[in-house]
């Protein structure tokens, strides 16, 4: 029986060592400790995602100070693995072998993983999902945040981290000349290319390719666009060099990596970071899929907590790499989408510092 939160469980989330969240977190994490290691137990942790997603979600919609609805969630969550461990249900299935987390970062195929993940993640998103939402939301940001698209039809855009190319055609479909997108995964690139020719988009082009060592000249695009690509990666600051050396002088360059401090909304990934160590992807996505799950759901809760890295960054630490890498005109952005952090934060919802931190990192800059 495991009795004892470990270091590498305060380094992956640093709120089980102290904060108004970390008793009922810690006996959490141990209690799912002690469920056995077979299907069953791989269901049950896969299925404390979305049923903590859940009670964040109901604590923060509540207009409440969101702290007890957390901790109630996970001292129910704890109760519940501790239940079953009791009465046996781990013998409803028979011994498996698991993930083990770390020794896939230790391997070198951590790029491997990522684009593995990710590209299942994506497969099974609807044509709302995969394009209308993407363009809606891009436009909608940049339309909240002042910036002008008026000479969008004339430039050419670099999706860097593109995934499944949402975002490399919603630049198309806003009106940009030419979008490429660029990915370490094939089955993402072959996804997104089969998608676009489904839809017949012309203009969007994609490039197998690593976002640590883009497969482009110096100056070669008029936007550079990485969103939430360089936090899961070995190198984050070398992702964002390549982002400054291959935007054109006086370009638009976008840049989203994930924020700290975090507040309550990154605990509870972190918590449940933790509890998935060495939970199989495949079993924690065929989880939700089957508790109904919609897969655009299913991706925004397993996006974070199941790959194998995820960086969080300060505005300053952001600022400091991109002055470094040479970019100008930095700005951080203010407003989002409506479910956007920041956006929250910008319209004054009630207990945001306690719920989101500093809301997302997303900056603009130009060279």
């Amino acid at each position: 029986m495991t009795t004892q939160i470990q270091d590498n469980d305060i380094a992956i989330a640093p709120c089980l060592a102290s904060g108004p969240i970390a008793g009922a977190a810690r006996e959490a994490v141990l209690a799912a400790r002690n469920i056995g290691d077979t299907p069953w137990a791989s269901f049950a942790m896969a299925c404390a995602v979305p049923y903590l997603f859940n009670g964040m979600e109901r604590g923060f919609n509540s207009g409440w100070e969101p702290v007890g609805e957390i901790n109630r969630s996970l001292e129910n969550l704890a109760s519940f693995f501790a239940l079953a461990a009791k009465i046996g249900f781990g013998e409803l299935a028979s011994p498996s072998r698991l993930e083990t987390r770390s020794n896939e970062d230790a391997s070198n195929q951590v790029e491997a993983i990522t684009g593995e993940h990710y590209a299942r993640l994506f497969e099974n998103f609807s044509t709302v999902s995969y394009w209308d939402e993407p363009a809606q939301l891009l436009k909608l940001r940049l339309d909240r945040n002042g910036i002008d698209l008026n000479e969008l039809p004339r430039k050419r855009v670099l999706d860097a981290g593109c995934g499944n190319g949402r975002y490399t055609a919603a630049w198309r479909l806003i009106g940009a000349r030419q979008a490429v997108g660029v990915d370490i995964s094939p089955l993402n690139i072959a996804t997104a290319q089969r998608r676009v020719e489904q839809l017949n988009i012309n203009g969007v082009t994609f490039e197998q390719g690593n976002v640590l060592k883009l497969p482009f000249p110096d100056n070669s695009f008029d936007i550079v666009f990485s969103n939430g690509v360089l936090h899961h990666t070995v190198d984050w600051r070398a992702g964002v060099a390549e982002c400054v050396r291959t935007l054109k002088p006086g370009g638009l360059g976008w840049l989203y990596l994930i924020e700290n401090p975090g507040g309550l909304f990154w605990d509870v990934i972190e918590i449940l970071r933790v509890i998935a160590q060495g939970l199989d992807r495949d079993a924690a996505r065929n989880a939700l899929r089957g508790l109904g799950t919609p897969a655009n759901r299913v991706f925004y809760m397993l996006d974070h907590v199941m790959v194998p890295i995820n960086i969080r960054l300060t505005p300053d630490e952001i600022i400091a790499c991109l002055e470094e890498a040479g970019a100008t005109e930095i700005k951080r952005l203010t407003r989002g989408s409506d479910f956007d952090r920041i956006e929250r934060i910008h319209r004054g919802e009630p207990f945001a510092e306690i719920k989101y931190g500093v809301g997302e990192n997303r900056f603009i800059f130009s060279k």
